[in-house]
């Protein structure tokens, strides 16, 4: 085990976070989501496993929350019938069969699954066997689901939603900058300036180029995984800018975050931000009808045709701009199911189904075998009831924000629920395992965490009066000063 410089960084910013409390905590760690390419230490023993920056961080939120007075809200998180209990649900299942299939299934089907080999890590394919991957990836989604409990709790009422939102903006203002720094020391060939932040054992493709321009990578390790969190920062700050929140703000941002991901070269970020403005659109044509379109919305779907028409067009004018777009997605997404990487992941999909339908339905275990697919990967791994509770939870969180009575808590968790959902998009263009990323759990947690509101001093004032012969404890919630809105 080697701990890294910035290792001792994080750990100083958690204990910093114990100091200074929740709003300090939140904004800590949901930037720290940014440093994908980075690792506070690596675990040799567990085959070179990286630990992210964010990963440590949170372990310092959950000691905020356990041994604080947060902890009995903590608990309540798991409670029937909240997405929490789902998750957990999706947790113990998965724990169970990543200790049981791997063992009772041995040799009965091929996984893919990382090895080491002389070329370095890679995907072979071997038969079903314990390895240290089941460890490692439910470690990561133990931590997914403490993740989800603990923003879930910080979110719990109106100022930890607007603290959480405003850090979700900073974030993506950070991706902005991470991927100008991307781009200048690229050009100016001082890309080994940022060593300090790509010190993770994976694969480091910065320097990669299509069609003689460079694939815009941030602080992440590829253009894949830019794209995916680029995708969700902006179906954040773009919902909001629709519900008519902080729209002088989030409306530039949104446009910011949309051109990093033309810029990231990335088949993930033109697939996926297709997608999900369809679904988008698709969505605001039944607010439409509802009546319940905002002026930015309507304005969105009255616009977005207009404007896609305008920019075909404006390429289709200039001959030299229409071959070199052309070549482009030809290469990126029309000719991308030809390549020998797309006929690779193709062949992962095949075999994690058959997985599937070897290990009857159970699933082979987290980390046993691997995908380009969240949904096919789900099935492999931890089979039927792990997709049920796993999708209730998704749903749970989907639906949960329809039910704030307050329009701008509503349009913050709105605005979550669709970056989670443009995650899920991301997830099944490339998702190799269940994990979607802490920043998907994050954003879950948002969506979900119902509002606690303050009780008036007034009311209290008045109850004591109306019972001056009656002596009653105060409660657990009128001590915290919280009660459900």
């Amino acid at each position: 085990m080697s701990f890294e410089w910035i290792g001792f960084a994080t750990v100083i910013v958690g204990l910093l976070c114990i100091v200074q409390g929740r709003r300090f905590a939140i904004y800590s760690f949901v930037c720290s989501t940014l440093l994908g390419a980075a690792a506070a230490s690596v675990l040799t023993a567990l085959g070179s496993a990286n630990l992210p920056p964010a990963t440590l961080l949170l372990g310092f939120l959950v000691l905020m929350v356990l041994w604080g007075p947060l902890f009995r809200h903590f608990v309540q998180v798991f409670a029937w019938p909240k997405p929490g209990f789902w998750l957990l649900m999706t947790l113990i299942y998965a724990t169970v069969v990543a200790i049981f299939s791997p063992r009772i299934l041995a040799g009965a089907t091929y996984v893919f699954t990382i090895a080491r080999t002389d070329a370095g890590p890679g995907l072979l394919l071997t038969p079903l066997a314990p390895v240290s991957g089941n460890l490692t990836q439910m470690a990561y989604f133990a931590g997914d689901v403490f993740c989800f409990a603990v923003c879930y709790v910080f979110a719990r009422d109106r100022e930890g939603k607007h603290w959480m939102a405003q850090a979700l903006l900073a974030c993506g203002v950070g991706n902005i900058l991470f991927a100008a720094l991307d781009y200048l020391t690229f050009f100016t060939g001082t890309a080994d300036s940022l060593g300090f932040m790509r010190n993770a054992t994976y694969r480091m493709l910065d320097t990669a180029e299509v069609l003689g321009f460079k694939r815009l990578v941030g602080s992440f390790p590829e253009a894949s995984a830019f794209a995916s969190t680029t995708l969700a920062l902006f179906a954040f700050a773009l919902n909001l800018w629709l519900n008519g929140y902080r729209s002088r703000l989030v409306g530039p941002l949104a446009l910011l975050l949309f051109a990093a991901l033309i810029l990231s070269t990335s088949t993930t970020a033109y697939a996926g931000v297709s997608l999900y403005l369809a679904l988008v659109y698709a969505g605001g044509l039944l607010r439409l009808v509802s009546g319940r379109s905002g002026t930015n919305r309507i304005a969105f779907l009255l616009l977005a045709p207009i404007l896609g028409g305008c920019l075909v067009m404006a390429i289709m004018l200039d001959d030299a701009l229409t071959i070199t777009v052309s070549d482009t997605l030809q290469q990126l997404i029309f000719l991308k199911g030809t390549t020998a990487s797309a006929l690779e992941r193709g062949s992962w999909n095949t075999q994690a189904m058959t997985n599937f339908f070897d290990s009857y339905g159970f699933g082979v275990g987290v980390g046993s075998a691997r995908a380009s697919n969240v949904l096919i990967a789900v099935l492999a791994n931890i089979g039927v009831f792990g997709a049920v509770t796993y999708g209730a939870f998704a749903v749970g969180c989907f639906r949960a924000p329809r039910l704030e009575p307050d329009p701008g808590l509503r349009a913050i968790r709105e605005a979550a629920a669709s970056a989670c959902l443009a995650l899920l998009v991301a997830g099944c263009l490339a998702g190799t395992t269940i994990d979607l990323g802490l920043l998907f759990f994050i954003c879950a947690a948002l969506a979900a965490s119902p509002t606690f509101v303050r009780e008036p001093a007034a009311a209290g004032a008045v109850a004591r009066s109306r019972s001056k012969r009656v002596v009653q404890k105060p409660s657990p919630s009128a001590t915290d000063g919280l009660s459900p809105a």
